[in-house]
């Protein structure tokens, strides 16, 4: 229901949460992204038509590097140049092959990521045992390996960190027996409804369409400017020109304009934003399809509910996802800011514990946007409503809901890192052996492996990310069925909910959210 009192109807008689018809909320943030996007679009013309058509000459080493060009001036501030070393370690093999070797490598990717939504969908306790395993042994290893050289007292850390590690997992066992359930009902919605792939990956082209020419209009601003002397500059011999330290720095800089810096910061900041509202709307659009799937008849799945997701994405709840993804945006600001002022304060305790409790509170906000976005992909509501009401559910619920929500992601990642690395060394040592054996085949085996690791963490990283959205659009349906069956127990004749999608595991659920009366109604399905 909109704030105006305008009633939704629901997208299926047996759906009494899940809403078709919606009136537009957080309409001014449509117009102010819009209006963003737009000047950003203005800025990047001008740029193109005013930029300094002789950049590439003037922009390049050798011009910067000759003290004719400019005058050379002292300056307070002083920097080096990095310097490029040849390398004599090179992988010659892979380079003769770099095609292949890419081909090998994204086709690889693709069936370890098809390995590993079936396991998490078969075994997803088993996963979750393995994860926990991993993050507990990898400590532990690591305080073995340093007893074992002579490190001694140097080892204890990692011994309490590997047992710290294992003590909050046992303390949370059964929150991760409920993640375990929780997983493998996500893995199954995702193989009911194969157009959340398709869908996340239109989306993210869609993104990546809208962000390249933002970055192309900073690229172009950066080229209005002109020559001006390098400030790092000090001092000069022959025709050299060196910084306050003796090291040999270009003669001149590249120095754009005015307008330019202050376009090139503006379109920064809409580029973060249009990328997140990206991910928002992913988000979106995989919470709804879900929301369909959960309360569709048994044996039956949703049509159009992938089209029907994005149109809501797009058209009424596109102002209240430009604002999530804003609020986003900010956080990540925030928490850059945060990290920094860290990282120049290490010695000054009280900024280390003022930084870790505002680090605290940023994640805290972050996961409210999230999981809001989530509920309003299914309400329909305003996302400042969204969030109120997963305040109220973390308020409720708050030791399982944090666990549901934290350890879903965290076993995921580790089951992409643990499946890409197993897939990256079996590349490389194949790939060491194929090739003889030798230093160049040790180089170019390497570059195999770690392309074959990187496709491996994309791919399987990216259908974790569908799982994960998934994950918690099941955690909030559950929670919300369920707090309007205590409201209102005889809106339980209106629930379908398919039980060969869940089995038990409704009940199970239910039972660790709201206790012996969940447990009730979860067998009632």
């Amino acid at each position: 229901m909109g704030r105006d009192g305008h009633e939704s109807e629901p997208i299926l008689d047996s759906n009494p949460f899940y809403v078709q018809r919606r009136v537009p909320q957080d309409v001014s943030w449509r117009w102010i992204y819009l209006i963003s996007m737009v000047l950003s679009a203005v800025g990047g013309i001008y740029a193109l038509t005013h930029r300094n058509k002789d950049f590439s000459v003037l922009a390049s080493a050798d011009y910067l590097s000759d003290p004719a060009h400019c005058p050379v001036i002292p300056a307070g501030r002083t920097r080096s140049l990095l310097a490029n070393d040849d390398e004599d370690f090179k992988p010659t093999y892979f380079l003769e092959a770099a095609g292949l070797c890419t081909g090998v490598s994204i086709v690889g990717g693709l069936l370890i990521g098809l390995l590993a939504l079936y396991l998490i969908r078969s075994k997803p306790h088993a996963m979750v045992g393995a994860s926990v395993a991993m993050q507990v042994t990898l400590p532990a290893a690591a305080g073995v390996a340093v007893l074992a050289a002579g490190g001694g007292a140097a080892s204890v850390p990692l011994f309490l960190t590997a047992g710290l590690i294992g003590f909050v997992f046992y303390l949370y066992r059964n929150q991760l027996a409920l993640v375990g359930r929780l997983l493998g009902v996500s893995s199954r919605a995702l193989y009911d409804n194969p157009s959340i792939i398709g869908g996340s990956l239109l989306i993210q082209l869609a993104g990546l369409i809208f962000v390249l020419p933002l970055l192309a209009g900073m690229l172009l601003a950066y080229a209005n400017g002109g020559v001006a002397p390098n400030p790092a500059v000090q001092s000069r011999q022959g025709t050299s020109c060196l910084d306050g330290q003796g090291q040999e720095v270009l003669c001149c800089a590249w120095k754009p304009d005015d307008w330019a810096i202050a376009y090139m910061a503006w379109a920064a900041v809409t580029l973060s934003w249009t990328s997140l509202l990206a991910f928002t709307i992913k988000v979106f659009v995989i919470s709804g399809v879900t929301a369909q799937w959960y309360f569709a008849p048994a044996n039956q799945t949703p049509r159009g509910s992938l089209r029907r997701s994005i149109g809501h994405a797009l058209g009424p709840q596109f102002g209240s996802l430009a604002l999530a993804a804003w609020l986003l945006n900010l956080l990540n600001t925030l928490k850059q800011m945060a990290e920094n002022a860290r990282q120049e304060n290490r010695n000054n305790l009280f900024v280390q514990i003022l930084v870790s409790c505002l680090q605290f509170l940023i994640t805290v906000l972050e996961y409210i946007t999230k999981f809001g976005v989530v509920r309003i992909a299914i309400t329909g509501e305003e996302l400042m409503d969204g969030c109120r009401a997963t305040v109220d559910l973390l308020r409720r619920n708050l030791l399982d809901t944090v666990g549901v929500w934290w350890f879903p992601g965290m076993i995921l990642q580790v089951t992409a890192l643990l499946l890409s690395g197993v897939w990256g060394l079996v590349v490389w040592g194949f790939t060491y052996n194929y090739w003889g054996g030798t230093k160049v085949a040790l180089s170019s085996s390497i570059a195999m492996g770690l392309l074959a690791f990187l496709f491996g963490i994309l791919t399987i990283g990216f259908i974790n990310s569908s799982k994960w959205s998934i994950s918690h659009s099941c955690t909030v349906l559950q929670c919300q069925t369920l707090a309007i069956a205590r409201l209102q127990v005889s809106v339980l004749g209106t629930f379908r909910v398919n039980p060969s999608k869940f089995h038990q595991d409704a009940a199970y659920i239910a039972q660790h959210i709201w206790g012996t009366s969940g447990a009730h109604l979860g067998h009632i399905w």
